[in-house]
Order: C-alpha cells, then structure tokens, then sequence
C-alpha cells in the first residue's frame, strides 16, 4: 500500500456519522469510566476503550485527536475536552488503565497463536480473491470482531501478502495437479511451436482476425478446437477459484511467449491454462460475431445486386427491348418464308446476348415487389464453406419455439455439407418464415441451396435475440443467464441510482393511463390556442428557436479570459493535475497492484495513446524512457478497469470544483458518439457509414455530465446503433455522481430505452429532431383526443404488460444491480422479433413514456432549449478530443478492439485532466480580476466552458520542465500580471 493508504486504514474517524456509530458508550462502559476521580482520567479511559474498538489499535503517545471524536467522547462522560492536555501525567496510568480495560473488557493482544490462526484463516480467504487490500480490510474486521488488538500495520499487511502469496502457490499446485502429461507436452508446445520464424504458436492463437470472410472464420474454429483439446477436462473455474484464475487469465493475456518460458514450469501451466480458458470464451464469442457479420454481409451484397441489376435494366431497358423486338421481327419474316431462323437471328444479335436479355427481362417482371432474398443464392458459397463446421463447434440450446430450427441445424450438422446426401425425408420445416417460401419450395421440392441460407439467416437472428444461446459463450448467453451470472461477485461497485418502490403491473398501468389521458386531453385542447403553423396536415410542429445573441458575447469574453490563463506543456499539465488528485495512483499493476514506479514513463504512454503519436515516436521524442519501459506501462498498468477508476478520480474532482458548479446542477448527464476514421492495419477492423463518408470508422460513444466531466466512455462500430449503448454510461462509471437525467440524440433513443430509464427511477430526455415522425399512444381509442387523432399507432396493450411485468422487473433489477452490462441485454431485447412477447412489453412501457415526454417537448421550449444545451456540451468536448488525438491526421490504426478501447480511454482521461485543469486555474482567473476590480460578468461564467486548449501545447513539445515557476500554493503563474 501506499503511505497515504496505510494511514488511512487505522486511522481515527473524524465524521460526525463515524463517530457516533464507534464511539458511542454504553452504560456499562460508563459505569467502569466513572471508578476514575479525576476527569482527566476518565476520558483518558474512555478515549483508549473506543480506540480499542475502533480502528481496534492502541492509542499513540502524542497523536492527535479529530475535534469530534473527543468532544462526543469528552460529552459522554462528562469531562471537558481541554482535560485530555493532564491525562496521564505519570507515565503508568496509561498502561493500568489499559491493562484493566482489557481484563474488563475482553481485549487481547495479538500473540503467537493468535497470529497462527488468524494466518491459516487469512490463507483460505485468499483463495477466493484477487486485491490483497480486500483480505487486509477483512483481516482487520475479524481481528476487531474477535476483540484482537491490532499490531502495527506493516505486521497485518505482511500476514495479507503472506496469506495471497500461499493461496496463489496452493491454487497452482492443484490446477498442476490436474494437468495429463500430454497436456503438459501440449502446453509447452504453444511456447515452442512456431507459425512462422518470427511468430509462435501461441501469438497466433491471440492473434486477431485479419477481415471478415469464410477463411478467417475457419481459422477462427482451427483456434477455438486446438484450445479445446489442450484443455480437455480440467475445469479452471470451480467455485471459489473463479476470481483468482480470472485474475491469472488476465495475467497471461499479457505475458509473451518469452516471459511464459522464463516461469517455472508448474506456475507458467497454470496461467496458460487460465488463459487458455478465457481465450476459449472469447474466440466463441468472435467466431459467433463473424458467423453474423457474414449474414449481414450477404444481406448487403444481395441488395447491392438487386439495386445494381434495376439500375442496369432502366438504363438499357429501351436497348434491350429494341433488341428484342427486332428478334421477333425477323424471326416471323422467316418463318413465313420458310428460311434459316438461326441465320436471320444471329444477324441482329449473337445467341448468347439474346439469352442474356432474356434472363434478365424475366427477373426484372418477376411477380410482386424486386426480393433480396432472390440474389442470395450467389452468397450460398461462403455458408457451405463454414456451415457444417460452425454448426459442428458448437452446442446450440434455445426456447421451445426455436426447436424447429434446431433440428434443422442438427440436420445440416450431420450432413456434414457433403452435397453427395441427399436431405432426409422428415425435413424441418417449422422455422421457414414465410418471405422465404418461393425460393425454398420449387416445384413441389426443397431447394437445398436456399433451405440451408434460410437455415443460416434464421439462427443469426436467433443468437443476436437470445432465442438460441450457446452456453459456452460470453455475449450469446441464455436471457436467464445473463440476468443471474453463475458468481455473485463483481468488481463494479452497484450503481448510484434513486431508490424506486416497487410496484405492481396494476397499480403502474392505472397511474400512468390517467397520466397520459390527461396530458393528451391537455395538448389536444390547447392546439387550438396556438399557431395554427404549428398543427397542419396532421402532422405537430414547433417554431424554430431563436439565435441567442447573449452566447455570441459570452464567447467574447470567454476568449479574453482564457488569454489570462497559463501557457504550459501537456506534460507539465499532467503532472499537476496528478499532483492534486493522484489519478495516477489507480493504475495499479496487474499482478501486484502496485502504481507505476516510473511516472515520467506512464504518463509519456498516457499521452502517446491520447494524442495517437505510438509509442515508437513517443520514446523518441520525449526522452522518457525507451518504447519497451513505454510498452511495459502500457501493457501491465493500463486496462479497463485502472482507466476507470481513474477516469472516476478526475470526474470527481471537477464536480468538486467551485467553477464548474456554474455549469450545470451536477445530476444530468448527456451522451453521444464521435466518429474516428481508421488507417493502415485498422482499416480491417472498421465499419462503412455513408454518413461519414466512405472511409471505415469506430465511433467513441462518450457520456459526459452537465459539468463536463466525462463519466464513461466506449467504442462501438461505426454502423451500431446509439440507443443500445446509452445506459452503460450512467450505469458503468465508478465516480460519486448521482446522475438522476440523461440527454442523447435522436439516434439514442428508443422506445425500449425509454422504458428501462423509467423503470430505474430515472429521466431520459433525448432530442426529437422531428415530431412529424414520431407517434402517439394510448390505452384509450384515438377518437377521444380529436386533432390528435391522425398521429397515433396502435393502441396500448395493458394486457401485455401485465403478462409480462415480472420479468420485466427481473431485467431492471439485473441493470440495477450491475450484474449485466446494458448494451448487451439491450441489444438482445431491440433484436426479439416482433412476436416476442418480452421485448413487446417492454416496447408497450416505453412507448407510454415516450408520449409523455413528446408531449412535454411539444409544449415546453424552455425543455427543448435545456436538451439541446447539453447536448451541444458533448459535441463541445468532442471537438477538443478531436484536438488532443491529432497526430497521424486522427486516424486510428489499431486493429484489435482491446487497443482502440485502450487508445479511447487514454484520450478520455487526458481531456478530463484538461476540463480539471481549466476549471481550477478558470477559477482562480475569475477570483484574480474580482480582487482587482476588473469588471466581470457574472452572468457570463455558466456559459465559460472549461474546454479551451489553446494555452496547452499539445503538439509534439513532449518532455518535462525540471523546475516549474509557481507560487507558495503550487500554482502556475497567470498571465492577468502581465496584462
């Protein structure tokens, strides 16, 4: 631990709430106090008792005492506090009163056989976890429970390390000794093995794929088989060795095959084979993902096709036809004489262009509307390539409605895609949609080709639903797996939300049909009050908002006030706003927790991964430290979870400045994502949006609060929808923010969203671009509303939600408890099909909020004007992010997802110190020109955003001053002296 942790832990409460909770005497404590005479004595008693007690220590000779601790105590038995100043003043009082409150009392100290016990039950609790500074905390509970007095704490902190040290060697000797001799041999062939010269076994294991296709998901199954054998029966995840090998999985995710070599033997296998198990799960995982990615990609080749082939027949229709008809032409003036037929065609046009014409006059008057699916048969390739593999890797389990189509896998398993057998008699057929019909069923048959696409097509449906799961993996989980994981430990501490009553379906259903009857009624009755522009052709309305001039002034002054700030470096930037909150200090190490031990080095990779220069150029330039000490920090300190707790650290110290409280209440939040364009090997990895362009791109969907603070950051595919992804922000950050509101816009909002932000007490308020798209709904018929009429869908199932209200609370208690990421049971519930009831229940809830709040966006501007407000903070932030990660002209080239997540939080943890950094020195700007009598707006600070980077050098000035020039307080210098 460091200083500051280990006096932390035993030290004396100096909160109020601590106080009287520890410290707080009976009236046989009391009773034992008032044997004293003086009143020095009897505080002095009762001040080593509660010590004692709480933290569980002696009190120290001389240490001082928090004001509250002694006065509630010095209260308690009626002494003056100024009385502790005569405690004690022959040296053996303190040791007969400490001697009598133990005999009294029942305190012991903490002897040899005492420290054995306490050590063989620390071992079997160590078994269990993987943060040593867990075991410490229950180490000393117990010893407080069992009335132990706590030695110093370097003692109980070397019986913790002892006890994880021994519980590490006692779960490898197992794992070893479950381990075959041919599992051993396989193991230390992953190390010694090699793909290639330059490449081993296991790298290629690790290895991401290259591109989605046919071939880099055989090789995906080649990898999952060979992780399978070597793993064979030996279960590395048994209860109570679930976080531990967790913890060596991740270990082992890091090492090369070089460090693997130089462990001993029976540690090195350990690792692997936690690893190995992890990797398992991840290449399930990554072979599912492609298996659908292949779908969609044939989905979008088919319509690529049918759109090029409609395209191609409007454009030399009049051509073909001509041609065409001067065919026929000849073809009856030779008939009619009787002449070569063959001659009189082959003069207009070749056999084989005729034909061609043919063909494609014929599918351009196919009956009904131009059908995708008829263009999937060119796409049949790649699934008979992988099909009968994939389906063979893998136990697919479903609901009862999916049976049909799990049979039909099992048939197209089995057949092995050997096109030699025939399909058997008994074909399952239940799983057919009906949109496939005309291509499966031909002439009285099953066209093979096409049963087995629709086959394909169905289960990648299924999986991304949770109608089939495959229990092996991750992301396609059963729906009631996910919502009770197999261990009840997390590493998230559960979510800050409001508490909610629970209630029941009824008593929701009637509360918010009343609700919204009357807020219908309402708005139906006042559109006859308002501009009749607003309500025209059925369709709702609202005036635009006018330019506010009073921002266009606030920029001014906001400019001339960032001119009074600081100049300085990026690095020495980073260094002082560690210096205030001591971020740095959560990047603990992956093994043994412990903080980077080279700052100057951390931070030169936090800043080559926030900037997007590499680690190459970052050594060069910034004399650091070499890219290897760089690819070490990066490699063992920086993960998902330092990030985070990092990222908490800085969100809570801009809240807690006076500046930013000028922002905003702290309580809302917004979210929105950022596309970043992908080059060189990431290229691969990214995703077309016609939006953006047609380059590929990742998107960083980042959650920030209304006073700038970013909360949570993550990366989605550049064509993932928004809505999915809102709530892991507000449910996924570790800071002390109550986020109680959340604003996203039109593309992060859905009826489903709507419905669970409801649910966890919390209000979603996205931004309508167009209330002419969007309908109304309600329990009663439409007739009732009058002019509304002509918006409304369907009307609201009460029967439905009340079916379902049970599982529906399942869902959000799941959310609540942190026990499932949003994204992924969101993703599952927008992917049901529509006849799951589920999903339908769900979308019936969020539709009802979704009116309600339309409503109130129709009739308040003042919450149209709040919305967009917030929102434009989050693209405000985007554009300094955009600033910071600007080498390499902002385009990421990491292939791998891990490395894009990792490049996005570095970048998301740099512009949160940035926010800190000008909130603080903001504020000091602001209280240096009112102490001069320079004039300031008042009104002008909420409107002072905290995201300037134009006094920072962010570009390429990479190395640190020796000596800064600051003041008694630590602070830089402003620039308000030399105006």
């Amino acid at each position: 631990m460091t200083k500051t942790q280990r006096e932390k832990l035993l030290a004396l409460p100096d909160r109020e709430d601590e106080t009287v909770r520890y410290h707080s005497l009976t009236s046989d404590d009391l009773a034992a106090i008032a044997q004293s005479r003086m009143p020095e004595t009897r505080l002095g008693y009762a001040l080593q008792l509660c010590c004692l007690r709480y933290p569980g220590r002696y009190l120290r000779r001389g240490e001082f005492l928090p004001g509250i601790m002694l006065d509630h105590i010095a209260e308690q038995v009626g002494a003056d506090a100024e009385a502790i100043s005569l405690f004690a003043r022959r040296g053996a009082t303190r040791y007969e009163q400490l001697a009598a409150i133990k005999q009294r009392h029942g305190f012991r100290d903490f002897t040899r056989p005492t420290r054995a016990e306490l050590a063989a039950w620390a071992e079997r609790e160590a078994v269990g976890l993987t943060d040593g500074r867990v075991l410490l905390d229950r180490l000393i509970e117990r010893m407080r429970a069992e009335q132990i007095i706590i030695p110093g704490i370097s003692v109980v902190e070397r019986m913790a390390a002892a006890a994880m040290h021994a519980a590490d060697a006692a779960v490898v000797a197992e794992i070893n000794s479950l381990l075959s001799d041919a599992q051993r041999l396989q193991l230390d062939a992953l190390l010694s093995d090699k793909i290639h010269v330059r490449q081993s076994r296991l790298s290629w294991l690790r290895e991401p794929p290259s591109r989605v296709g046919g071939r880099p998901l055989l090789e995906l199954l080649d990898k999952l088989t060979l992780v399978r054998t070597i793993g064979g029966d030996v279960v590395v995840s048994r209860p109570g060795l679930g976080p531990r090998m967790a913890q060596m999985a991740k270990e082992g995710s890091l090492y090369t095959a070089q460090a693997f070599q130089q462990m001993g033997p029976a540690r090195r296998r350990t690792i692997m084979m936690a690893a190995l198990s992890e990797l398992g799960i991840a290449l399930t995982d990554g072979a599912l993902t492609m298996f659908q990615s292949l779908v969609g990609r044939a989905n979008l080749r088919a319509r690529k096709r049918l759109e090029e082939t409609i395209a191609a027949s409007a454009e030399q229709g009049r051509t073909r036809l001509t041609r065409i008809a001067d065919v026929l032409d000849a073809l009856v003036r030779t008939a009619r004489k009787d002449g070569d037929i063959k001659a009189a065609v082959t003069a207009i046009a070749a056999l084989d262009v005729v034909e061609a014409d043919a063909a494609i006059i014929r599918r351009t008057i196919r009956p009904g509307r131009p059908d995708v699916l008829g263009e999937l048969s060119h796409e049949h390739r790649v699934f008979k390539q992988i099909g009968a593999r994939l389906l063979a890797s893998f136990t697919f389990e479903g609901r009862r409605a999916s049976q049909p189509l799990l049979s039909a896998a099992t048939v197209l398993r089995d057949l092995g895609g050997d096109w030699r057998k025939s399909l058997p008699a008994n074909l399952p057929l239940g799983h057919i949609e009906r949109r496939w019909y005309r291509h499966v069923f031909k002439d009285g048959s099953v066209d093979r080709t096409y049963y087995e696409l629709a086959t394909f097509f169905a289960l990648s449906n299924a999986l991304a639903s949770g109608d089939v799961w495959v229990p092996t993996s991750r992301i396609h989980r059963s729906l009631d797996t996910l919502l009770t994981p197999a261990s009840p430990a997390t590493n998230l501490p559960p979510s800050r939300l409001p508490t909610v009553p629970v209630v029941g379906a009824e008593t929701y259903i009637e509360a918010r049909a009343a609700e919204l009857d009357a807020a219908l009624l309402a708005t139906a009755r006042g559109l006859s009050g308002k501009d009749v522009a607003m309500f025209t052709g059925g369709k709702l309305r609202f005036p635009k908002e006018q330019k506010d001039n009073e921002a266009e002034g606030a920029g001014a002054v906001s400019a001339a006030i960032y001119r009074l700030m600081p100049r300085v470096r990026i690095t020495d930037m980073l260094d002082q706003v560690d210096r205030w909150t001591g971020f740095t200090s959560q990047f603990g190490h992956v093994s043994t927790s412990l903080p980077p031990d080279n700052i100057r080095a951390f931070m030169a990779t936090l800043i080559a991964e926030a900037t997007n220069l590499g680690l190459s150029r970052m050594a060069e330039i910034s004399g650091a430290g070499s890219r290897r000490a760089l690819l070490r920090m990066q490699t063992w300190h920086m993960r998902e979870d330092t990030f985070r707790a990092a990222l908490a650290c800085l969100t809570d110290a801009i809240h807690a400045e006076p500046l930013s409280a000028w922002s905003g209440e702290g309580w809302r939040a917004s979210a929105d994502g950022q596309a970043f364009y992908l080059g060189g090997p990431g290229e691969a990895g990214g995703a077309v949006n016609a939006h953006y362009g047609r380059d590929p791109i990742v998107k960083i969907y980042t959650t920030i609060t209304d006073r700038y603070a970013p909360l949570h950051q993550k990366v989605i595919a550049g064509t993932a929808g928004e809505a999915i992804h809102s709530l892991d922000g507000i449910l996924g950050h570790e800071s002390s923010v109550n986020v109680a509101a959340l604003h996203v816009d039109g593309g992060g909002a859905s009826d489903i969203v709507f419905a669970v932000m409801h649910l966890l007490g919390l209000s979603f308020e996205p931004r309508i671009p167009r209330l002419s798209d969007r309908k109304l709904y309600a329990f009663e018929p439409k007739a009732r509303y009058g002019p509304l009429a002509p918006l409304f869908g369907h009307r609201l199932d009460a029967g439905l939600i009340r079916t379902h209200w049970e599982d529906v609370q399942r869902i959000i208690q799941a959310l609540r408890n942190r026990v499932v990421t949003p994204s992924l049971i969101l993703k599952k519930l927008s992917a049901y099909r529509q006849q799951n009831s589920l999903a339908a229940a769900l979308r019936e809830i969020g539709r009802i909020e979704r009116t309600l709040f339309t409503l109130r966006w129709f009739e308040d501007p003042e919450l149209r004007r709040l919305v967009t407000a917030e929102l434009n903070k989050g693209e405000a932030k985007n554009s300094l992010s955009r600033a910071v990660a600007f080498h390499r002209l902002g385009r990421f080239r990491d292939r791998g997802h891990e490395n894009q997540a990792s490049r996005a939080a570095a970048l998301n943890l740099v512009t949160a110190a940035i926010i800190l950094f000008n909130c603080r020195y903001l504020g000091r700007v602001v209280e240096a020109m009112r102490r001069r009598g320079t004039a300031c707006d008042e009104r002008i600070i909420p409107q002072l955003s905290p995201l300037g980077w134009d006094h920072i050098n962010i570009t390429g000035d990479y190395v640190w001053s020796d000596h800064l020039m600051v003041d008694g307080e630590g602070f830089l210098p402003l620039r308000i002296d030399a105006s």
